[in-house]
């Protein structure tokens, strides 16, 4: 995982400032974000394992 440019206390101070109708706006933009990784996770591992089983079945 990437380092954030802001050390966790800036972040929150910068949280603090910052309106409520903005905060949502970012959680909902960061659980779509994790969301949208889970779900391509979740696509790739099935797809991964057909592949290795396929590649290892070769004689």
């Amino acid at each position: 995982m990437h380092e954030s440019p802001f050390q966790p206390r800036a972040r929150d101070l910068i949280r603090q400032h910052l309106p409520a109708r903005e905060r949502l706006r970012l959680a909902r933009l960061a659980s779509k974000k994790i969301l949208s990784v889970l779900s391509a996770l979740l696509c790739a591992v099935p797809l991964l394992y057909l592949l290795s089983v396929v590649l290892f079945a070769q004689p």
